[in-house]
């Protein structure tokens, strides 16, 4: 379970938007298949829910149980019939997710161009443009080299890897799916890395975007009794 949840927070992800309509708000099913490099396979199925300008992601579990997972500023909490029972400090990765950089347009580079990344060198390889990117000092200890491959406008690939040149994440998207100037993965894979180089893998598949619901304002924010 903690790997699908690092997992789906991490997703890091994207899009292109090309008309003057904006974009504010998410909802889209999901379904989640991980293969730890030890250990059985696991499939998790629900309802994501994203407002940009809130930054508040929850998760509605269908399955293998109901829950949610509620994440708020540099906090998650998973509950049961609106009972909190896990909570733990995490990163501020709201903003860096497929959901927050594809209602902003920023999916191609993998929202790199947005943080504090510019380009080393470009390379062309048959379809694909890979961009190679420099590493803000301060997470050089951890990360040496980020790869992001585009297919036309779309994000294709990303490839990561560690302080020792390392590879130890891949991510490809395909599959997008349009709604007039939106464009969004229908299918995130990625494949993890371990210090062995084992691989522990992941397929995120999405269907039934719903853009700027208005109608449905309690789905987009939780109010947990801290």
């Amino acid at each position: 379970m903690r790997i699908i949840t690092i997992s789906v927070l991490f997703f890091l992800g994207f899009v292109v938007c090309v008309n003057a309509q904006e974009y504010f708000r998410i909802s889209v099913d999901f379904t989640t298949k991980t293969k730890p490099a030890e250990g059985k396979a696991n499939l998790t199925k629900g309802k994501v829910y994203y407002d940009k300008y809130t930054k508040e992601l929850i998760y509605d579990i269908q399955f293998p149980e109901k829950e949610k997972w509620i994440v708020q500023d540099s906090r998650m909490y998973k509950l049961v019939d609106d009972s909190v029972y896990f909570g733990e400090e995490i990163p501020s990765l709201n903003e860096f997710t497929v959901f927050h950089l594809s209602l902003n347009s920023n999916l191609s580079y993998f929202g790199l161009d947005q943080a504090q990344y510019t380009i080393g060198k470009v390379e062309k390889n048959k379809d694909l443009i890979v961009t190679y990117w420099n590493i803000p000092q301060q997470i050089q200890e951890v990360i040496s080299s980020i790869a992001v491959a585009r297919k036309g406008n779309s994000l294709y690939s990303v490839i990561i890897a560690d302080e020792n040149n390392q590879i130890r994440s891949k991510q490809f998207f395909k599959d997008y799916i349009k709604k007039g100037g939106f464009e969004f993965p229908g299918t995130i894979v990625q494949i993890f890395y371990d210090e062995n180089q084992q691989e522990s893998y992941q397929v995120m598949e999405f269907k039934n975007i719903v853009l700027n619901d208005n109608e449905n304002e309690s789905n987009y924010h939780y109010r947990l009794d801290k």
